[in-house]
């Protein structure tokens, strides 16, 4: 999975990811209709994920493989709940029946600092081989 992993350009995934969180978010109806019942408050989680998955993507993109340093986490943690924030005042002034939600950007930031905290930690499962006996 590694050598697939440093195979794809540079900015690739981060740019997926983020093309994605930006059309579940701002599109009017993201997803089909369907009779999934979710319980309360499971679009939290999902935002919560999507932060998650965008930190992680960018992590991955600047790291490759290395360690980020706790400047640039802050750096990357400050820009993705900052986005997480556009999103919602977009979804707000856009008037498409999505309104911005502080909850919603409560679950972005959440996403976003737990992603901070794994960052490192997820960087070297990936890229350090394991030792064999």
């Amino acid at each position: 999975m590694l050598d697939w992993l440093l195979k794809i350009p540079r900015w690739v995934s981060s740019a997926v990811v983020i093309s994605a969180v930006l059309y579940l978010t701002l599109a009017p109806k993201p997803l089909p209709d369907n009779d999934i019942r979710f319980w309360e408050h499971t679009d939290k989680i999902v935002h919560a994920l999507m932060m998650a998955g965008t930190y992680w993507s960018l992590a991955l993109d600047i790291g490759r493989g290395q360690r980020l340093s706790v400047s640039c986490r802050m750096w990357l943690l400050s820009v993705v709940i900052a986005f997480g924030g556009a999103i919602e005042l977009a979804q707000g002034a856009m008037g498409m029946g999505r309104g911005a939600s502080l909850g919603d950007f409560a679950a972005d930031s959440a996403g976003t600092l737990l992603a901070a905290l794994t960052a490192n930690s997820l960087l070297r499962a990936l890229f350090n081989k394991p030792s064999t006996l």
